[in-house]
């Protein structure tokens, strides 16, 4: 099978960027012919609304880039498919391409798109606009049939159900929970009083939450990866020994981050489509402490420690850390058989049968 991964920009490499490029080698292991396609891949001249947005106040130039996202496509196409000829594209984020183009391309082959985020409804990614006032929800909702018209040949595959219902995806929507590609092995246990933070370093992801929340007393907190708060991070870490920054990690540091950890702490103000860094938590066997917004769809009531309020969380920390290690012990054993649940091999395989009915669909 020829597949085509479209994909916005490999410019920020996160978690959908990692997935992308493990699903590619994966297929392409087991005999099939991948290619990924970027804006990166496929350069072509600035969309109108980004060159006038040049020099607007930011707030301007983000409602200009997204109303570019809409109706000013250029760059990425399916011109760019046409020398591989694909029996399938699988779309993952079509923010900065604009909604056309990945919708000519569904006209033309087989279509399927992950969403990765609530970019359909909310042009911030996690409905952040939502709730500011009526005129703007009816603008947004108005927004998102329409996107959702131009996506009708796709199939939609999203990661937990929250997401699909919140998007409102109708009978072309498919729920298809992520997984992480990695060696599995049987991981020691972890250190009780250990914690760990990894994703973006910023605001909307409650970095600054955890930090005000944490209390050298309650044990070691590590922090990886990179964004907006690293200098926040460093200065707190320069201040306070018990706060270890660790920077951005490849996949041997994880691998030594989650030995030495004996929790995952996901702070996530805003909606999370499905946190892959849980999912590497649960696989490590390691419990997570959440917000309750952001609940990992995957984990078992028996692998987390939830908190409902900002305030809650330090008192959490201080619990986990002093949790009795019969107490722990289950809690880890429980995150372990979450993660054995989020093998990847049968998620290929999944993914290999939507392809293969995206084909038949006429």
């Amino acid at each position: 099978m020829r597949i085509a991964m479209v994909h916005s920009t490999f410019a920020v490499r996160g978690g959908a960027e990692r997935y992308i490029e493990d699903v590619a080698a994966g297929l392409t292991a087991l005999g099939h012919q991948v290619r990924i396609f970027s804006r990166d891949t496929a350069p072509g001249r600035p969309r109108i609304t980004a060159r006038l947005g040049d020099g607007m106040p930011g707030p301007l130039r983000k409602a200009v880039v997204h109303l570019g996202d809409l109706i000013d496509p250029t760059g990425l196409g399916p011109r760019t498919l046409r020398d591989f000829t694909p029996d399938v594209v699988h779309v993952h984020n079509w923010q900065g391409l604009g909604v056309i183009p990945p919708a000519r391309i569904a006209n033309l082959y087989p279509t399927v798109h992950t969403v990765h985020d609530h970019a359909i409804l909310d042009p911030n990614n996690a409905l952040g606009n939502l709730g500011r006032s009526r005129m703007l929800d009816m603008l947004l909702r108005a927004r998102a049939v329409w996107i959702r018209r131009r996506f009708r040949r796709m199939t939609l595959l999203f990661a937990a159900e929250r997401t699909r219902d919140a998007v409102g995806a109708g009978a072309n929507g498919r729920v298809l929970p992520l997984a992480v590609a990695g060696h599995r092995r049987d991981w020691p246990p972890g250190e009780r009083d250990v914690f760990l933070y990894l994703g973006a370093l910023s605001t909307h992801k409650g970095l600054d939450v955890l930090l005000a929340a944490w209390d050298p007393a309650m044990g070691t907190l590590l922090i990886a990866g990179d964004g907006p708060l690293r200098a926040d991070v460093e200065r707190a870490a320069a201040a306070d020994p018990s706060v270890c920054f660790l920077g951005y990690l490849d996949e041997a540091g994880k691998q030594a981050a989650f030995t030495r950890a004996g929790w995952l702490v996901f702070p996530s103000r805003r909606a999370e489509t499905f946190g892959l860094a849980c999912a590497e938590a649960l696989m490590a066997g390691r419990p997570v402490i959440a917000a309750a917004p952001v609940r990992p769809p995957t984990a078992a009531d028996s692998s987390l420690l939830i908190y409902h309020d900002s305030a809650e969380l330090p008192k959490l920390l201080a619990r986990a850390a002093r949790m009795p290690l019969g107490e722990y012990t289950s809690m880890a054993a429980s995150a372990a058989a979450d993660g054995r649940g989020l093998d990847w091999d049968e998620h290929l395989a999944a993914l290999l049968e939507i392809y293969a009915a995206a084909g038949a669909r006429p």
